[in-house]
């Protein structure tokens, strides 16, 4: 779907914001874009939807070269910037009827869409309240409408949940699912929240000084960087437990941590012979009238990873304000 080759942009005062980026975003993809501030997140965007020529490499969308094939390419994508300008003075649907018709599209079609797409988005109730006293949550949804105008294969989101409350944010996160499962739609994302992206992406990549320095599914990821291997397990009796499943020569430690066992495998292990020392444990504590309250397994997630590679630590897991030691 998207394809990237030696992608690199130096402006004319010699920086260069990005070096050399190869990335590859499969159809069906929500794809994680992560990095730093300064990273070249937003020039690597710009590129990849035709707004800045790059100075080297290629980019390329459904086999099509975006460099040569501009028109083309602006009739299946969406874009939703992370600033993004609104007409105060329209309506809801004063806003989307502007934007099909500067897709050409006819009338009738389109008007049909656009109940569609704010149906979708949960403004159906506001379509004829000026965009002007809309939240800047619902205008953050009116935004992703206008993205999906054209009926796009891919839409790109830059920090779409950026300023939204908790419940804003699962609203939105709520619809790009919906849009990759329901409508179909490729999403390219970037986010300085990284649980947004840890609960919306299945596969992601990692830039730092314009470089990639990671790129895979999150699950390779975890299995990859997990340096232990752990089950957490709360029973009826967590010391008689333990005895049933201790002498597993797998198990290299358990801890006893308030209310919960810590069980830690060899750290070679991979995760499907985790998952059989999972079950080998329930097996043993069924067998022994052990009641079992809570088992699972404590796996690194997206923050780890990403602290991992880039050496910052940040406040409230917001990768925008570096603190350092």
């Amino acid at each position: 779907m998207i394809k990237t080759e030696n992608l690199t942009m130096t402006y004319k005062n010699g920086f260069t914001a990005v070096k050399n980026l190869n990335l590859t975003v499969s159809e069906g993809d929500i794809f994680g874009f992560l990095g730093p501030n300064g990273a070249g997140k937003t020039t690597t965007i710009r590129m990849l939807t035709g707004l800045l020529k790059p100075s080297g490499g290629n980019v390329f969308i459904s086999d099509l070269d975006v460099n040569s094939n501009e028109n083309e390419i602006k009739k299946f994508i969406g874009v939703v910037p992370e600033s993004h300008g609104y007409y105060n003075w329209m309506t809801g649907v004063e806003y989307l009827s502007y934007f099909a018709e500067l897709f050409a599209q006819d009338k009738d079609k389109y008007t049909q869409n656009i109940e569609y797409l704010l149906e979708k988005v949960g403004l159906s109730g506001k379509k004829k309240v000026l965009i002007g006293h809309y939240s800047r949550g619902m205008k953050q949804r009116l935004g992703i409408a206008k993205a999906l105008i054209n009926t796009p294969k891919i839409i790109f989101l830059d920090e779409p949940t950026l300023g939204l409350d908790p419940i804003g944010q699962k609203d939105i996160q709520n619809l790009i699912l919906e849009i990759n499962r329901v409508m179909n739609v490729t999403v390219f994302i970037t986010s300085h929240l990284l649980k947004d992206i840890e609960v919306l992406c299945n596969t992601i990549c990692i830039v730092q000084n314009g470089e990639l320095i990671e790129q895979g599914t999150i699950r390779d990821l975890q299995e990859k960087y997990s340096e232990n291997k752990i089950i957490k397990l709360k029973t009826s009796d967590n010391k008689k437990a333990v005895e049933f499943f201790k002498d597993n020569e797998l198990i290299t430690r358990i801890e006893f941590v308030d209310e919960y066992v810590y069980i830690y495998i060899n750290k070679n292990s991979n995760l499907n012979i985790v998952n059989d020392i999972k079950r080998y444990i329930v097996e043993k504590l069924f067998l022994n009238s052990i009641d079992i309250q809570e088992i699972g397994k404590e796996e690194i997630t997206i923050e780890d990873i990403f602290f991992k590679l880039t050496d910052k630590k940040v406040r409230g897991g917001d990768i925008g304000e570096p603190i350092y030691n």
